[in-house]
């Protein structure tokens, strides 16, 4: 969806003007975060490509965050003309509407081709959740050298990375330590969920898209089934993101299984054990010192691309902060039902062997500093402003 440039122009005439650009659910809340805390600091007008949190913000979207929403290097192909189509209204943005600042928050698939031509058109640029070029094109680092403005980045070893290659960097710190509290309490969930008072949570986190679902949903599933028939007293949960169906899951998997909405972060703070899609909720996870399964399937073609370009020992958030493994990591093949329900299986079984792995996610928490990442950013969009 694609909207006009229109608006009341004599009702913002003082505001400062911003052009903000954030592709997906959880740059979504952290851009909504970042105008919240913009607006403690001044007056301003906000427009972009915006989701329903930011629209809650009161952020004109646009660009509807929904219509560009992409999983994997085949999906592009699929969303080619509505990514096409934002692009085009953002650069018409710039050229009519003249923001004072442009920020790009995250998602870097369409963010690192937007900026260059934005600077070209004389947008200052200021990128927020640094794109992880260290992981997988660090010549790209020195790239954004000429077109961003500030860079502000959210992990403490990227700082002296972007640095190196001459971007202006700032670390921040995580914005997850801002918001990240359970939706309810412990018990309200248990009772949600028909959970004994002492029974072990397990949850299933299969991810925020419809594509991570399908290729995620069914494995999960299918370990729980296993894990149930070794522990029967356990209590298995699988999160489903909002906007994705229960409809699309295996009925016949889903025996003796929860399914909630809008209960993410408290199945990851009161679970025992988790299996989680990688991506930002298995950060969530370890802050809550939940130990989890990292898992990640994607099709022949993206995964081929993939291990072409990313040049890490690791693809989990907690282990790449952590310098080391702190959570196992099931990737493509080796993501299968049975390798899963053996690793949660093997910790349930074990009390002393999960205490343990509670305590070496401490070190995630440690090294993502203090909360107030979105105050510390907001400031920085002002510094550049001025």
């Amino acid at each position: 969806m694609v909207a006009s440039l229109t608006g009341s122009p004599s009702a913002v005439e003082a505001a400062r003007r911003v052009l903000i650009v954030a592709g997906e659910p959880s740059g979504d809340l952290h851009a909504a975060h970042l105008v919240r805390a913009l607006r403690g600091l001044g007056s301003f007008d906000v427009r972009g490509v915006a989701g329903p949190r930011m629209r809650a913000e009161g952020v004109e979207p646009l660009v509807a965050q929904e219509s560009l929403a992409v999983i994997g290097f085949s999906g592009i192909l699929a969303r080619l003309p509505a990514l096409l189509a934002a692009r085009r209204a953002l650069l018409r943005a710039q050229e009519r509407w003249r923001p004072d600042a442009v920020v790009l928050v995250d998602y870097p698939g369409f963010n690192l081709r937007l900026g260059p031509e934005l600077k070209r058109r004389g947008a200052r640029v200021f990128y927020y959740i640094g794109p992880q070029v260290w992981a997988w094109h660090p010549g790209r680092a020195r790239e954004m050298a000429r077109w961003v403005d500030r860079l502000a980045v959210v992990f403490p070893f990227e700082e002296p990375i972007f640095r190196g290659a001459g971007v202006p960097t700032t670390f921040v710190g995580h914005p997850l330590l801002d918001e990240l509290a359970p939706e309810t309490d412990e018990a309200t969930l248990r009772r949600e969920i028909g959970a004994a008072a002492d029974a072990p949570i397990v949850g299933l986190l299969p991810g925020s898209r419809r594509g991570e679902l399908a290729q995620h949903a069914g494995v999960m599933l299918d370990a729980a089934q296993r894990l149930r028939r070794e522990h029967p007293r356990i209590a298995p949960v699988l999160a489903l993101a909002e906007g994705l169906s229960r409809e699309s899951l295996p009925a016949a998997a889903l025996e003796g299984v929860a399914v909630v909405r809008g209960r993410t972060r408290a199945v990851q703070a009161f679970a025992a054990c988790c299996a989680v899609a990688s991506g930002t909720a298995t950060l969530e996870t370890a802050l809550f010192a939940t130990p989890h399964v990292i898992c990640y399937h994607v099709g022949r073609l993206n995964f081929a691309i993939a291990k072409r370009l990313v040049k890490l020992s690791h693809i989990g958030l907690p282990n790449i902060v952590a310098g080391r493994e702190v959570a196992p990591e099931l990737i493509q093949d080796a993501f299968s039902a049975g390798a899963l329900a053996g690793l949660l299986g093997g910790w349930l079984s074990a009390p002393a062997t999960l205490a343990r792995r509670r305590a070496e996610l401490a070190v995630v928490r440690e090294r993502l500093g203090g909360p107030g990442a979105s105050e510390r950013a907001a400031r920085a969009v002002v510094e550049v402003l001025a």
